[in-house]
């Protein structure tokens, strides 16, 4: 079981891919944390290839919870949505007011003081552009489509994602619903329609990307399956054929063995390749939204490895030491750094004769995380592997960049306050 809530562990990540059919990162994006393989699984990125191939629209969505510190180990989630928003993606960023409220107990006035000053201006002060951050509990669009969704789903389903018994309480139930409102409104008419949408997570994340991925497919009335030969079933109680029809009237100009089902509600259709498909189940789609306001695109995500806090286990909020915040004052990061666990070996002796251990380093994951010239990452860890680097000079290194960078951060913040009214849409 996997809980979105309350995950302080680091995990098998092989396994979880195995287990829950999370696809290998194969997609080579020109940004270090997907060179540097930070970026571990995928789900649909092949939309999002095809969208950035085809100078196509699409969506950038991730959210935030306003109930603690922004910190290092939640960053490359916002340095992806920047990456992304580069290449042309129009991006949509919720504050998961309502959520906090229902899980954690905070206020909405507590959650939008917390939202602006722990995460949206230190999103503006990194560089992301103008585009629409909005609070759940604002958002009438968000709270209409989470409702509609709870008619495709049920509690058997909720239960086996997350756990949840009879004790839990119904906001805290209905929070799935409204992440996957989220996410999905994005592509509401309103919004521009159906689209290809990526949205960031940790593997943490993963039952939430696994229920609004389904709930898109149930409110659809194409469906595509694959197995050889294409098929397109038809969903709903009203009379296929008007939609078969459609279906094998677009096929028809592509493909020469094309049928039609009535019966059986479907259009099959061989001769398609498999690189066909993202194609085909972005025109049915178009096709549909003149029909159905709730034609949704299966969101994609990428999966992004935990970074390790400076205590050891994963940064985390609930341990203040482990982790460098972005609100930070510059010298208690360099204090956090100084003292924090490394990879490194007893005495210096093992260390130049064994050389260290920079896969299990905390402090060799700031290297990893937050400096982009990828020649000299890799020499700190050839250096630290080969027993030529010793932890107190990379401490000291480290420690002096996190201070210089959060310095400046500091500053474009307050020139970040200037501009929220681009950004905070209510």
């Amino acid at each position: 079981m996997i809980n979105p809530w309350s995950s302080s562990d680091f995990f098998d990540y092989e396994r979880l891919k195995k287990e829950f059919g999370i696809e290998e990162m194969n997609y080579n994006f020109d940004n270090f944390l997907f060179r540097r393989h930070l970026i571990l699984g995928q789900r649909s990125i092949d939309y999002i290839d095809y969208a950035l191939k085809n100078s196509l629209k699409f969506n950038v969505m991730t959210g935030l919870m306003p109930s603690g510190e922004m910190h290092l180990g939640n960053k490359s989630a916002i340095d992806q949505v920047i990456f992304f928003q580069k290449l042309g993606g129009r991006v949509s960023i919720a504050v998961a007011d309502l959520e906090s409220y229902s899980t954690r107990g905070i206020s909405l006035e507590k959650a939008r003081n917390v939202a602006i000053e722990k995460y949206i201006l230190n999103y503006i002060a990194m560089g992301l552009e103008p585009c629409e951050i909005y609070f759940q509990s604002k958002n009438s669009d968000v709270q209409f489509l989470a409702y509609m969704l709870g008619n495709r789903t049920n509690m058997n389903e909720l239960r086996s994602l997350y756990g949840f018994t009879d004790t839990h309480d119904l906001l805290h139930i209905n929070s799935p619903l409204i992440q996957a409102a989220d996410v999905l409104h994005t592509q509401m008419k309103k919004y521009g329609g159906p689209a290809p949408t990526i949205v960031p997570v940790g593997f943490d994340q993963d039952p939430h990307i696994r229920l609004m991925r389904d709930l898109s497919k149930r409110m659809r009335i194409f469906n595509i399956q694959y197995d050889r030969d294409l098929i397109v079933s038809v969903r709903g109680k009203d009379d296929p054929k008007e939609f078969i029809d459609l279906a094998y009237d677009y096929l028809s100009k592509t493909y020469t063995n094309v049928k039609k089902d009535y019966e059986y509600r479907v259009v099959r259709c061989e001769g398609v390749s498999e690189g066909d498909l993202v194609k085909i189940d972005l025109d049915l789609a178009n096709i549909e939204s003149k029909y159905n306001d709730f034609t949704f695109v299966p969101p994609s995500a990428t999966y992004q490895k935990l970074m390790k806090g400076l205590k050891g286990g994963k940064m985390s909020s609930s341990v203040p030491d482990s982790l460098i915040s972005l609100n930070d004052d510059p010298k208690e990061a360099k204090r956090k750094i100084m003292s924090g666990m490394t990879g490194g070996r007893d005495t210096e002796e093992e260390q130049r004769r064994l050389g260290g251990e920079p896969e299990k380093c905390p402090i060799f994951d700031l290297y990893n995380y937050e400096i982009e010239d990828d020649k000299y990452v890799k020499e700190v860890y050839e250096d630290c592997k080969n027993g030529r680097r010793m932890c107190g000079f990379c401490k000291r290194e480290i420690a002096e960049k996190m201070s210089s960078w959060l310095s400046e951060l500091s500053k474009k913040r307050e020139e970040a306050r200037e501009k929220l009214s681009l950004y905070i849409h209510e």
